[in-house]
């Protein structure tokens, strides 16, 4: 398939009002708890649902991408995410918000593997990593406008007006993606059949398995630093939402550069062992240093473990899209697997978090984050 830029550039929004409504719900949750007379806690368990939803459906969505193609379920996905994001809006209570955030997780399930598939194939050969890259800086640029932005727009318009909105706009990129991504995309032979025999090939493959459990490690930095740092200045620093939200989202903005920097990298050393250690370490030791309970301090390691942490969602995910490269029509399986390996298994780090603020205070809170980004990035040493 020939390089496309309407279709790339499509997928990029798309993936930045996906990422907004990721991450618009720990933006506001500040005025959330407010109205529901809610904590730190509650914020644990609604994350954790998304978390559980995002990281559940990731194989399925890989089969049922491979079946029908992954421009189809892409566009699914994104409606699902989308309709859910605009229903929070309208939510009486936190039950339904938890509920409602686990079928949001359902949504980006579907859209995520297919959008790394399909950027690859519309950028072309030799630059999958840069594809990648760029699909995590529009992942970085979204989650600056939904931490950020989102503060604003709630302070202005109301916590519920945001929601219906962000939700909104991913409606309309949905029906963007419909009428930019080529039905080409998902050309699948009549002669295909799904065997259980590939499927598990790709689900017990050792390889896919570690970078699973690395991308776990650079996961649960990012979900402690990106759901909790905003709540944590404004309830433990005593700064102003709208501060808070900026400096949250400096992980982010640095992201933003970086994500293109490491997949130009991987494509021209392709060592993605070395690449992932030295960047999981930093970013971990980072984190930790968050105890000094400095905010000048704090602000400058934010921007270290952003630069860092965007490395291991660029590199893995080139990784294991090349692991199947023998079976291209079970390459979206394969980077849907890592990726739900780690959300599916980070789901506990909210709870985790909050709970450990609650009962021995923020320093030791990051202090441990840090020593379980550590434990979890030590596999990648065995990669081949």
């Amino acid at each position: 398939m020939k390089p496309n830029k309407t279709a790339t550039l499509s997928l990029m929004l798309a993936r930045v009002v996906y990422t907004i409504n990721w991450f618009n719900m720990a933006s506001v949750f500040y005025f959330v708890a407010s109205d529901f007379k809610e904590n730190i806690a509650m914020l644990g368990i609604i994350s954790a649902s998304f978390l559980v939803g995002v990281g559940l459906f990731q194989v399925p969505a890989g089969i049922i991408a491979a079946k029908y193609g992954p421009r189809k379920i892409a566009i699914y996905g994104i409606m699902i995410a989308s309709t859910g994001a605009l229903v929070t809006g309208l939510a009486s209570n936190t039950s339904q918000i938890t509920l409602l955030r686990f079928i949001i997780g359902l949504g980006m399930a579907c859209f995520f593997g297919p959008s790394v598939i399909l950027i690859s194939k519309y950028l072309g050969k030799e630059s999958e990593g840069l594809g990648i890259g760029l699909l995590n800086s529009a992942h970085a640029l979204g989650g600056i406008i939904g931490l950020f932005g989102w503060v604003i727009l709630a302070e202005q318009l109301g916590w519920r007006s945001s929601l219906v909105l962000s939700g909104g706009l991913g409606i309309s990129t949905a029906i963007l993606l419909r009428s930019t991504l080529l039905k080409a995309a998902d050309e699948i032979s009549n002669e295909f059949r799904i065997r259980i025999s590939h499927v598990f090939s790709t689900l017990f493959n050792k390889s896919l398995i570690i970078l699973g459990i690395t991308l776990l490690g650079f996961q649960a930095g990012s979900s402690m630093i990106l759901t909790f740092t905003v709540f944590y200045f404004v309830d433990h620093l005593k700064i102003n939402p709208i501060d808070a939200g900026l400096i949250g989202s400096l992980n982010l903005i640095v992201a933003l550069a970086s994500s293109p920097f490491f997949g130009k990298l991987y494509d021209k050393i392709g060592n993605a062992r070395k690449l992932l250690f030295i960047s999981g370490i930093i970013s971990a030791c980072s984190m930790a240093a968050f105890a000094t309970d400095s905010l000048y301090a704090i602000t400058v390691l934010i921007l270290i473990s952003g630069f860092f942490l965007s490395a291991g969602f660029v590199i893995v995910y080139a990784k294991a899209k090349e692991i199947n490269k023998a079976q291209p029509q079970y390459q979206t399986l394969a980077v849907s697997f890592v990726n739900g390996l780690s959300l599916f298994g980070v789901f506990w780090v909210p709870v985790f978090f909050s709970r450990i603020v609650s009962s021995l205070g923020y320093e030791i809170a990051w202090l441990l984050g840090g020593l379980v980004i550590i434990i979890l990035i030590l596999p990648v040493v065995r990669l081949k």
